[in-house]
């Protein structure tokens, strides 16, 4: 990261100490913003044909600007603008260089072209360009070289991709066109009901939101594109935006006010006022510390961060994560255990029912005082069943059984304490009691409501989610002939003193759900690659300060060497021709400060901008022979690459797959050699 990458990060970024001390941020501006774009606190906004930063510092100039987007990995603004004479520009402002230089996209090819839309694709390695002659162009951002070119039917107005990188919606006026990145190929096209006023992807709950001219937000299935449901009653409809889990989305109604729908439920909105006037964007920013929503919106004269109140968690994506989590451990043979006894014990029928009772614990520990909270009324009473309802405002009302001569006791509701409650979680990421003793102060009995046997949300996983029993063994397995190699090479490598016995290398696999571009389940392998020294022979086993070789670590080669006997021998078969595989590599440093420039030699190659993630945000580093390396994240870099240099040139198998790297960065708030680390993930997409 550049000084003046950094500088107007700095210049245009909510801080961080600033949020925590706020409900409710006012930046005040000179000039009105009319919009803006942002990258969680980093934000610009523009007026005429100027930008500035949140504290209203101009940056850029130069022709009228009609939109303004940020690459994510905050390495420039793509802005479109037009000339006096209303013929449109796609200008680029670079935000890495020492100049506040303007790049003309493919060297004015595209003003030639008359662009419509621009967007950035979410990892950042993509910018996508369309134009009046219905081509949409795609450049890599950093050189401006065009990647590939669609044609599309429409001249599209908006352009927006999908989180996962699976999909590019294009729009214009009811029409939509849904590109599947992966087979370049038109997915589906849809028609909207009125004139497309914004749309987004809402990649956590799988979901596509299109807000139209009549007053209402679409949501879209991304399995299957089908139209889920409509909410009604937004104004005006001027753009909207999701929150990071995909249950929420911020609507701008009309100039004053914003609504914060739950898309799960539509009956729950939250709304912001602001008599200032002049919204024209809002955005939902989530602050991890604090574990509260904000929204980012700006008005006539300002820009302005709001807390949202009462914004509930995405329950089902909590559940999901600790139901499988948990129903993948049980799943495991347990030790000295034979396989007639493990095969009585794990079999699909036997996880489904594991799976309801792991989901209603979960469930029931998510709701915990959610009755005692809840607001109870007496219904009636069924004299053919003899059944009495109490309704509660939270949840579904239940109803239990009481004897006609018994229901005059049941004369006011704060006497009826419950105990022992249960719940499931719906699908529309609601809790429901399903079982609870009532007992009556009235007349000291207890009556029992129990409907434990409905199908819970940990069913619908079940029927949707779950990875079939004997992948998971099969995994399961390959572990154990992962764990086989690793201590045969370990071992090796104590006796010829290449490593100590404060060394732990771990290997790990496992299996995840999940749906292609096409809307089709497919199955994920992972394959994880770890290690850990101890503080006092780290110096020994791995990284000296300020070293990024891969070589220079015996853990980091004895990690890799058996990573590559892996995948020559007994996971071979994922290896294969034409397939994906994602490979996370992670490099870190420790707290110690880099007092003069070390040293970097290129060997794996010179990075401008590079997309990576650092504290699981997305960002850009530089890693350059003429700069060397001056920052701990520049060196952790280094030590990543280090891994990427190394599977390239030793593992020549991958060569023929389909490989996307990923990059992520961590440097410790502690000094010592035992942050000095690196490890690999792989997945194999759709490896069964």
């Amino acid at each position: 990261m550049t000084k003046k990458l950094l500088l107007l990060i700095l210049l245009s970024s909510l801080s961080y100490m600033t949020v925590q001390a706020i409900e409710r941020k006012v930046f005040q501006q000179k000039v009105k913003p009319v919009g803006f774009d942002n990258n969680s606190y980093l934000m610009f906004y523009y007026n005429a044909n100027k930008i500035y930063t949140i504290k209203g510092v101009q940056i850029f100039e130069n022709l009228m600007i009609d939109d303004l987007k940020i690459s994510p990995s905050k390495t420039s603004i793509a802005t479109l603008q037009h000339n006096t004479f209303g013929i449109p520009f796609l200008l680029l402002y670079n935000l890495i260089n020492d100049h506040s230089e303007i790049d003309y996209t493919g060297n004015n090819e595209m003003a030639k072209k008359l662009p419509t839309a621009v967007a950035y694709s979410a990892n950042a390695r993509q910018l996508t360009v369309s134009s009046i002659d219905r081509q949409i162009v795609f450049y890599d951002p950093l050189t401006i070289k065009p990647l590939k070119t669609y044609t599309s039917k429409i001249i599209p107005s908006k352009l927006v991709f999908s989180d996962n990188n699976y999909f590019l919606c294009a729009a214009k006026q009811d029409t939509l066109e849904i590109w599947n990145l992966d087979k370049d190929v038109i997915r589906t096209t849809l028609k909207a009901e009125a004139s497309v006023r914004d749309m987004c992807f809402c990649d956590n709950s799988g979901k596509l939101l299109v807000l139209t001219s009549n007053s209402r937000l679409h949501v879209y299935d991304t399995k299957t594109f089908g139209l889920q449901y409509s909410i009604s009653d937004l104004g005006q409809a001027v753009s909207c935006a999701p929150d990071l889990t995909g249950k929420y989305a911020a609507v701008v109604v009309n100039d004053k006010m914003i609504s914060i729908v739950n898309i799960l439920d539509p009956t729950e909105r939250h709304i912001i006022t602001d008599e200032a006037g002049g919204i024209t964007t809002s955005r939902m920013i989530y602050h991890e510390s604090k574990k509260k929503n904000y929204v980012l919106y700006n008005n006539s004269n300002a820009i302005v961060f709001n807390e949202v109140e009462g914004m509930k968690p995405y329950y089902h994506k909590m559940m999901t994560s600790e139901l499988n989590e948990r129903l993948n451990q049980w799943t495991r043979r347990l030790p000295n255990e034979t396989m007639e006894l493990y095969q009585l014990r794990v079999n699909d029928s036997t996880r489904i029912e594991q799976a309801k009772v792991i989901g209603q614990e979960i469930a029931t520990r998510m709701a915990t005082g959610l009755l005692e909270l809840s607001e109870v009324a007496i219904g009636d009473y069924n004299l053919a069943t003899n059944s009495l309802a109490l309704k509660i405002n939270s949840m579904p009302e239940i109803f239990i059984s009481v004897p006609e001569n018994e229901v005059h006791s049941f004369n006011k509701s704060n006497r009826l304490k419950f105990h022992n409650a249960k719940y499931i979680l719906t699908s529309e990421d609601k809790f429901e009691l399903v079982y609870a003793e009532v007992f009556n102060q009235n007349n000291g009995k207890t009556y029992v409501f129990d409907n434990t046997k409905q199908s819970s949300l940990s069913q619908l996983i079940m029927d949707t989610d779950f990875v079939p029993l004997e992948i998971i063994q099969k995994s399961y397995m390959e572990e154990t002939a992962l764990v086989n190699i690793k201590e045969d090479i370990f071992n090796l490598a104590k006796q010829e003193k290449m490593l100590s016995d404060k060394t732990q290398i771990a290997v790990k696999t496992g299996v995840e759900n999940a749906v292609d571009a096409e809307g089709k389940k497919i199955i994920n392998y992972n394959v994880d690659f770890t290690y850990e020294v101890e503080e006092a022979f780290s110096a020994r086993d791995d990284f000296k300060p300020g070293r990024y070789h891969t070589e220079e670590s015996n853990a980091a080669m004895i990690m890799l060497k058996i990573m590559t006997q892996a995948f020559e021998k007994d996971f071979a078969k994922y290896v294969t021709p034409g397939k994906q595989v994602k490979i996370k590599v992670k490099g870190t440093a420790d707290a110690s400060p880099i007092k003069r420039t070390l040293s970097y030699d290129g060997k794996y190659g010179e990075y401008n901008g590079e997309p990576v993630f650092m504290d699981s945000e997305l960002n850009s580093l530089t890693l350059t022979k003429k700069d060397g390396i001056t920052t701990n994240e520049q060196l952790a870099f280094a030590r990543a690459l280090g891994v990427q240099n190394y599977i390239e040139k030793k593992i020549s198998a991958f060569n023929d797959m389909k490989r996307d790297y990923e990059y992520h960065i961590e440097v410790s708030k502690e000094k010592g050699s035992k942050y000095r680390r690196i490890s690999v993930q792989y997945t194999f997409v759709n490896a069964f």
